[in-house]
C-alpha cells in the first residue's frame, strides 16, 4: 500500500497524525501532514485506512495496488 497526503487539501486537522502517528507527520513550517513510510508496512494498513475515512477534508490518498482490496 502506499499512501499520499494531498497538501492543497490538508488544513493541518492532524487526524491522520493522531490515528497513525507511525505513518504520518507534521511538516516543519506548514505543520501540514506527509507521509513518512514507503510503501506502508502492513502492520499500519488498517490505521491508515481509518485516517483515510475520517480525514475531514480528503487529503489522505490510498494509492491501491493491482490485486490487493482496500476497504476505504
Amino acid at each position: 500500500m502506499k499512501v499520499e497526503v494531498n497538501q492543497s487539501k490538508c488544513d493541518t486537522t492532524g487526524l491522520c497524525v493522531k490515528i497513525c502517528p507511525e505513518v504520518f507527520r507534521f511538516q516543519e513550517g506548514s505543520k501540514r501532514a506527509t507521509v513518512i513510510l514507503d510503501p506502508i508496512p502492513v502492520v499500519y494498513w488498517e490505521k491508515c485506512l481509518k485516517a483515510a475515512r475520517e480525514c475531514p477534508n480528503k487529503a489522505v490518498i490510498i494509492q491501491k495496488q493491482p490485486g490487493i482490496e482496500y476497504k476505504v
